[in-house]
């Protein structure tokens, strides 16, 4: 595993680059958590990009490929890509959308979903193996944190994207 310092905050003057931020701190260690958790794992043959929009699915049930998108923050064309390959694979499937018989939504078939449960297993072990001598309390505290972290995140980003 590459493991490297968190860079120098960059933009500051020069005696705070030598400084190093908690924001830098936490910005480093999440983009290599990132980074770690969309390398394949064991048994995982799953890109990362179609990793999320398969696990949008499973979460949100079969949608309009503009409506996956939406969920995954991504471009439209970029999805579509995506779908295509996820379904020649026989990953996902297209059925008519019951609401409008011209439209079409994509949801998970079986293989999909094995697909999709065993990267999360993968990515449960790497995970329970790296926290292997953590606290069940630390565990927990870390992961009631991260979710305050993510509920901020996404409020921060509604807020920019209104403004």
């Amino acid at each position: 595993m590459q493991t490297t310092a968190p860079p120098a905050e960059v933009g500051g003057t020069e005696h705070e680059v030598d400084d190093r931020s908690p924001v830098d701190g936490v910005l480093h260690a999440l983009m290599s958590i990132g980074r770690q958790l969309r390398q394949p794992v064991t048994g995982d043959t799953l890109e990362s990009g179609n990793f999320w929009l398969l696990k949008n699915l499973h979460t949100n049930g079969s949608m309009r490929v503009t409506d996956l998108a939406g969920c995954a923050n991504l471009d439209i064309s970029t999805v579509s890509r995506h779908v295509a390959q996820l379904q020649r694979t026989g990953l996902i499937e297209r059925t008519p959308d019951p609401d409008d018989r011209r439209a079409q939504r994509v949801k998970l078939t079986q293989l999909g979903e094995d697909q999709l449960r065993r990267a999360y297993e993968g990515r449960r072990s790497l995970l329970r193996q790296g926290m292997a001598d953590w606290a069940t309390a630390d565990i927990k505290q870390l992961g009631d944190l991260l979710a305050r972290f993510v509920t901020n995140i996404e409020s921060v980003n509604k807020d920019l994207e209104h403004a």
